[in-house]
């Protein structure tokens, strides 16, 4: 996929998550870099500052892929550095930590969930819909 066609599409679904009422209330950052979203919280289910980056490298011909990286570094984070209640475990194929939700890569390519196809949701669960659900999952969204 064209690198500026997938910029453009982001940036579009990137806005559309200022517009979404709870994830702009919930003080929650979204912003572009790259083929990347970054999404940062101030403060998680532990309290903490978090930050997912969603892999969109080939939206929404597929699902994003999400993992928690430290809000300054961007680096990945070990499972136990995961804020609670966010990760499902380490993924089979990955052997990194995971979110188990549809619409998201590693739910799409787990073991368990072959026979559920993206394109059952690529409509339904945009960027915007996805960072709500993280930020539901990370405690910053009741």
């Amino acid at each position: 996929m064209r690198a500026d066609l997938v910029a453009e599409m982001l940036d579009e679904e990137v806005a559309q998550c200022s517009e979404d009422e709870l994830v702009s209330k919930s003080g929650a950052c979204v912003r572009r870099d790259g083929s990347n979203v970054l999404v940062k919280f101030s403060r998680g289910r532990d309290g903490k500052p978090g930050c997912f980056r969603l892999g969109c490298g080939a939206f929404d011909a597929q699902p994003p892929s999400v993992a928690m990286v430290d809000p300054d570094t961007h680096a990945e984070l070990i499972l136990e550095r995961w804020t609670p209640g966010v990760a499902h475990g380490l993924h089979p194929a990955t052997g990194k930590p995971f979110v188990c939700i549809q619409g998201v890569a590693e739910y799409h390519s787990h073991p368990s969930h072959l026979g559920d196809s993206w394109d059952r949701y690529r409509n339904r669960y945009r960027i915007a819909q996805t960072v709500r659900r993280l930020l539901q999952k990370a405690g910053v969204l009741t």
